[in-house]
């Protein structure tokens, strides 16, 4: 698969490659290693109650249609291969509370598209409280994340915040259910306009997410899941010139990331996720995990697009 490559700091990418990160890119990333802190204060209060965690995962996405075309033509598909790792300390604020805060690192390398190659680096904090005693005592989560996001084709730099809340109950010993509400706010290092008509920032997006899962422990090893989310807000798709496109968008760009005559365009859409879920314990600290994603999108000026996400993971949590 392709090394990411860009000029400055070196890093390594999930593959094992070379990245190489520019220096504003660098003072960005120094920000955020500052925020890494209260992961690490928080770890020192040890004593008073506080734990390690660790996630690590390590899978293939495959999309086929990454590039969220409508017309046949510029419909994409790839597969990337992913690797992610998770780690700070969980804290209990008493009988009910808990507090955990996290450092994130993931990293994306695609088999095609070279210029979606990504790292990101970030920090999660959450608070969780259960109102009741006892497993099957109901539970409310708030959760705040920032990261920084590094791409090989850099029109996609930037940062990225999500500030989320949910509720969840156990029902009997087999089904888990959860709601969850999430606002995510991306804002792009760069603005390259193409046209007077329009501003290049189409990788400034805002999104609203309302979301519902529910999972069933089939047996000791294997527990399955099903999901239904409802997002509203802006997305980047990527095509060939196409009027009724430009016409719908608030935001255009180039974008050499799918070919040389390639734009991006930023569409306000309403979008539909059905997921389907596969998990294989094995053991105790470590899983299986297979996912479907059925994903429609319908835009403004009645630009639609379809994909379908398909996951295959291993991750071991510590």
């Amino acid at each position: 698969m392709p090394r990411a490559v860009w000029g400055g700091i070196a890093l390594r990418d999930a593959a094992g490659g070379m990245v190489m990160v520019g220096e504003d890119e660098a003072s960005g990333m120094r920000a955020l290693a500052a925020l890494l802190v209260p992961v690490c204060l928080l770890g020192h209060t040890h004593r008073a109650g506080a734990a390690w965690i660790a996630d690590v995962e390590v899978g293939l996405v495959h999309e086929d249609n990454v590039s969220l075309g409508e017309m046949e033509r510029d419909i994409k598909s790839d597969t990337a291969l992913s690797t992610s790792f998770s780690a700070g300390a969980s804290t209990l604020l008493g009988e009910r509370n808990t507090l955990s805060v996290t450092g994130d690192f993931i990293g994306n390398v695609y088999d095609r598209f070279s210029g979606l190659d990504n790292l990101s680096l970030g920090v999660t904090a959450a608070f969780r409280r259960k109102l009741g005693l006892g497993a099957a005592a109901p539970w409310v989560r708030v959760s705040g994340a920032g990261a920084r996001q590094e791409y090989r084709n850099d029109v996609r730099d930037g940062w990225r915040y999500r500030l989320g809340t949910g509720v969840g109950k156990r029902f009997g010993e087999r089904w888990d259910l959860r709601a969850e509400y999430a606002f995510e706010r991306r804002m792009a290092d760069h603005e390259r306009a193409v046209t007077p008509r329009l501003p290049g920032d189409v990788f400034d997006q805002e999104s609203h997410t309302l979301s519902f899962r529910g999972d069933f422990l089939y047996s000791e090893a294997i527990s399955l899941s099903v999901g239904y989310a409802l997002r509203r807000g802006d997305v980047a798709s990527t095509t060939q010139r196409n009027p009724a496109i430009f016409a719908a968008s608030s935001a255009v760009t180039a974008d050499s990331t799918f070919g040389s005559d390639t734009f991006a365009y930023k569409i306000d859409a309403t979008t539909h996720v059905l997921s389907f879920g596969l998990s294989l314990a094995l053991g105790q600290r470590s899983s299986f995990n297979l996912g479907y994603e059925h994903q429609i999108g319908q835009g403004n000026g009645g630009v639609d697009y379809r994909n379908n996400v398909f996951r295959a993971s291993f991750l071991y949590s510590y």
